[in-house]
């Protein structure tokens, strides 16, 4: 029994060190405090909910850059899967890719993304060749940007602060409140 209480301290100064509490003296009835244990196992995920999870979040951001920007430059795919990364890191936004493509698609054409509440069917794909490419198109740089994401490196666009766009083809009141950071395509990005 004293070998496996000792085994057990042994991890418990692993978990220590793994918090940064590892150089404090700490008393050994102190090691094991239920905070400390309800600290470690919070943030626990079985491998498959992990996988799950991020297996939604590149598809409702394959679903946004496809619907948002299938028709405009590679670049401004890219830069539109930007701002829905930049917005998942922002306290003022939702703090998962599917939460911030779908927030208030339940209020008809005022959703934060038009194709999420427009009535139209979100999924793509189907159809002619063009559509069909750019559904996969867009899951690729979904996959790749997601990946990129969860690694903490931003892509290369330049975009790293941007959190809004539209169409040049609309001025809405709130872009005079931003300000512009490119154009690229039919797209201005704030």
């Amino acid at each position: 029994m004293h070998a496996t209480k000792k085994n057990g301290l042994g991890a418990i100064a692993a978990l220590l060190f793994a918090f940064g509490l590892g150089s404090q003296a700490v008393a050994q009835d102190q090691l094991l405090t239920p905070e400390l244990v309800a600290s470690y196992v919070s943030g626990y995920q079985p491998t498959d909910e992990r996988k799950e999870l991020a297996s939604a979040e590149r598809y409702c951001l394959a679903q946004a850059i496809y619907h948002e920007a299938r028709g405009e430059p590679e670049t401004g795919q890219w830069a539109v899967a930007s701002v829905i990364l930049n917005r998942v890191n922002s306290s003022r936004y939702p703090n998962s890719v599917c939460d911030v493509v779908f927030q208030n698609a339940h209020l008809f054409n005022r959703c934060q993304f038009s194709f999420a509440c427009n009535g139209r069917p979100v999924d793509g794909g189907g159809g002619n060749t063009i559509d069909r490419e750019s559904w996969v198109k867009s899951h690729i740089i979904a996959d790749t940007a997601y990946r990129n994401f969860l690694l903490g490196e931003k892509h290369e666009d330049g975009l790293t602060t941007a959190m809004h766009f539209h169409t040049t083809s609309v001025s809405p009141s709130w872009a005079s409140a931003y300000v512009e950071v490119a154009t690229i395509g039919a797209h201005i990005f704030y």
